[in-house]
């Protein structure tokens, strides 16, 4: 291993704790995103060439660092309370689904902004429509046709969407179509707040066959960004500071490269 090498290994951390300072500013800047799921990196170690050592057997020479890949904390965020009974929040495990009315495309989310639009679909910002059974057991579009026939309407913490009509009767409407999954780490960001289902998603439940593992939804709620920006400061630091020490590597080692070529002269 040469000087040269010594640079390329300063190079791979300058790029490594660059995309580190990436993940911490889009953590940073996400911090009052509603139901946002923070994000790390991963690094690893990189090897090239073989040495022997003692008497038998090789080692590797390190040659610097790589990306590995990023990973997302689903830890469960602050409730914040609204005065709209079709805000909505997951207090425990499971996602909302919607659906995209144009391209049948399904989405997963935390995000339960919702509100209904002017055909009384319960849908997202993005204009998504929310999923739900309907007293029939069907999956579909949420539907409320005539919302002002009803004194009010509230959803129950198992999902149940309930209408008060004029004689103070309940009457059970929809019950949202939550998802959850095996291994979350195989959902894959789609931005929006939204995401979709990997390769790696493993088995996916829902509430109407396992209703046992799904956590409560509160009305009038949205679910804050799980963002620790105390800590997402404090890593901040750390990286700058090997961003710093990795820039100081490749500046000894030119250093180092101009000695040698003095030595000559």
């Amino acid at each position: 291993m040469g000087i040269n090498q010594a640079m390329f290994n300063g190079l791979s951390g300058l790029n490594g704790y660059s995309s580190a300072i990436s993940v911490v500013s889009d953590n940073i800047a996400n911090a009052n995103t509603t139901a946002f799921k923070s994000n790390s990196i991963q690094f690893g170690d990189m090897v090239n060439s073989y040495y022997s050592i003692f008497a038998s057997g090789t080692q590797g020479a390190g040659v610097g660092v790589q990306v590995m890949g990023f990973a997302t904390d689903y830890a469960q965020g602050t409730l914040l309370d609204t005065s709209k009974w079709s805000d909505l929040a997951m207090s425990g495990e499971g996602f909302f689904t919607v659906v995209d009315p144009v391209s049948s495309k399904t989405f997963y989310t935390r995000d339960g902004s919702f509100h209904l639009d002017r055909d009384g679909y319960l849908i997202n910002n993005h204009g998504y429509r929310v999923q739900g059974y309907d007293p029939a057991g069907t999956l579909g579009d949420i539907q409320i046709a005539n919302p002002t026939d009803y004194i009010s309407i509230r959803v129950e913490g198992n999902g149940d969407i309930v209408a008060v009509d004029d004689t103070g009767t309940d009457n059970t409407l929809y019950t949202l179509g939550l998802k959850s999954f095996s291994n979350k780490d195989g959902l894959v960001r789609n931005g929006g707040n939204l995401y979709i289902t990997g390769p790696e998603i493993g088995q996916t439940f829902d509430n109407a066959t396992n209703p046992e593992i799904f956590g409560l939804v509160n009305d009038f709620s949205l679910e804050g960004s799980n963002v620790d920006l105390a800590r997402q400061m404090v890593d901040m630091i750390i990286y700058q500071a090997s961003y710093n020490a990795n820039s100081k590597t490749i500046t000894t080692s030119s250093q180092m490269i101009d000695t040698s070529i003095n030595m000559v002269r």
